[in-house]
């Protein structure tokens, strides 16, 4: 058997807490005798090293716990940004406070200084940081906890009359089924959260998947710029193209121009040069028929123009589509976060509860009051549960949507995330202080059905005796009346 040391001990003795394997009361009273350096009875000891299958010690090694040497780093890297500034002074104020760390804090810290931080320096909570899914093993199946048969009273002698045992035997019967009734409700509530485990899990591939998605979005998205990069020099050039046309243009003008005025010499001069003329003729046919071809260019790098400019308006109006929808999913995201404060005061509210049944503990007067209190909180837990299971289907629901187009979304779903797990660690911790109230108040339940069962005793020995006496006064009547009626004849005879 390997021997652990004290703060290991601790580490364990928590967790078996946390995982409600043993007796909760127990162990919490071995936690308190361990962080005080109190020692523990033998009884406790035997029964922690069985639950451990190990020994321990009581006393701690004695390593220096110094955080000098970490503190100064954390400060620079406070001071120049690096990092978180809010978690990197929560740190700070842990160490210098001599506190343990989060698992999670820790491992962020060696990143950041790119070094192993040893547990000489900073302990380590293990205890705080949720465990994944899939690594953690199911609970161990408590055996069930049977009501233990109250002792038969041993007769001594003859009972009185009009004994009954029936009122004793009913009264333990109606025990009996409440214990049945709450064994069965708390099978349920296991089934519900092996549920909860299981839509989690869900939750965290949709995550997973979510993530991938939008690494190829973002490809995606790369591809596309480059793309429009490209169009945008192709209209450069097309644009340069249209400038020499239009200087071509110009050109023509003045080529007509001209010719105008060769022709208007030409007419002063017909008679002169009608050789010339025909060759000019020639001449203008070919630059009719150039002009025609370049009239047709024109008209094709026109129809081509047109063309871009509405491909262009049919991209500007997709990506304005885009727009909206990233719109409308940021709206979806502020109706999850309304919902999450919902349930955040559903929670503040039921605490609210739980503390009033605090108070009404110093006024309980009957059992059953108390019995229908528990079974109201009960059923108000129920229904947060299944809020709960509704949430999450509607969240998973939406992040299926989600994944379609999603960019700048991840770090909003990973507060949720965190928000939705302390809740959930509020809900566990409310839960096992109900499974405690219970046994409390099923403890004062049966001390109370001693008292009352010894008061009923007590009322019908007094009864017993009552009816006797009652039965030996009316005797003692009957024989009064007995002797008046023969005194009454014998003086009438007499008469």
């Amino acid at each position: 058997m390997s021997q652990l040391t004290l703060s290991q001990t601790i580490e364990n003795v928590q967790s078996l807490i946390d995982s409600g394997n043993g007796d909760p009361g127990r162990l919490y009273h071995i936690l308190e005798c361990l962080k005080n350096n109190r020692p523990l009875y033998h009884s406790d000891q035997n029964y922690l090293e069985q639950k451990l299958e190990s020994s321990f010690s009581l006393e701690d090694e004695s390593e220096p716990v110094t955080g000098s040497d970490v503190l100064p780093k954390i400060q620079e890297l406070i001071n120049s940004g690096n990092g978180d500034p809010g978690r990197l002074q929560h740190i700070f104020d842990m160490i210098s406070n001599n506190k343990t760390l989060y698992h999670s804090d820790a491992a962020y810290l060696e990143s950041k200084l790119n070094e192993s931080i040893t547990p000489k320096s900073i302990e380590y909570a293990t205890i705080s940081e949720p465990k994944s899914l899939e690594n953690t093993p199911p609970p161990e199946p408590q055996p069930e906890i049977k009501p233990a048969p109250e002792p038969k009273p041993i007769s001594r002698g003859s009972m009185p009359k009009g004994w009954n045992t029936s009122l004793d035997s009913a009264e333990i019967e109606k025990i009996s089924k409440d214990i049945q009734k709450e064994e069965e409700e708390i099978q349920k509530q296991k089934l519900i959260s092996s549920e909860i485990d299981s839509h989690r899990s869900k939750l965290t591939q949709l995550v997973s998947h979510r993530k991938e998605y939008e690494q190829k979005v973002t490809q995606e998205k790369a591809t596309l710029e480059a793309q429009i990069q490209e169009e945008r020099l192709k209209i450069k050039f097309q644009t340069k193209l249209s400038e020499e046309i239009i200087t071509q243009k110009e050109e023509l003008a003045k080529v007509k121009k001209e010719r105008s005025n060769i022709i208007k010499n030409i007419d002063s001069e017909k008679t002169k040069i009608s050789k010339e003329l025909a060759q000019q003729k020639r001449q203008l046919i070919q630059a009719q028929l150039e002009q025609e071809k370049i009239e047709k260019q024109v008209e094709t790098e026109q129809t081509l123009l047109t063309k871009m400019i509405e491909e262009q308006k049919s991209r500007l109006l997709e990506q304005a589509s885009i727009a909206n929808e990233i719109k409308s999913k940021q709206s979806d995201l502020e109706k999850t976060k309304k919902d999450y404060e919902f349930i955040v005061s559903q929670v503040n509210e039921e605490k609210a509860k739980f503390a009033e049944s605090e108070k009404l503990k110093n006024l309980i007067k009957s059992q059953e009051v108390d019995l229908i209190k528990a079974k109201e909180e009960r059923l108000t837990l129920i229904n947060t549960i299944s809020k709960e299971k509704e949430a999450i289907t509607k969240k998973t629901k939406e992040e299926k949507e989600r994944l379609k187009s999603q960019g700048n979304l991840a770090k909003q779903l990973k507060k949720e995330e965190k928000v939705y797990e302390s809740l959930k660690k509020k809900r566990e911790k409310t839960e096992q202080q109900i499974k405690l109230k219970n046994q409390k108040l099923k403890e004062k339940q049966q001390k109370l059905k001693k008292q009352i069962s010894e008061k009923d005793k007590k009322l019908k020995s007094l009864s017993t005796k009552k009816t006797s006496a009652k039965k030996s006064i009316k005797k003692t009547i009957k024989k009064a009346a007995a002797t008046k009626t023969a005194k009454t004849p014998a003086k009438k005879k007499s008469s």
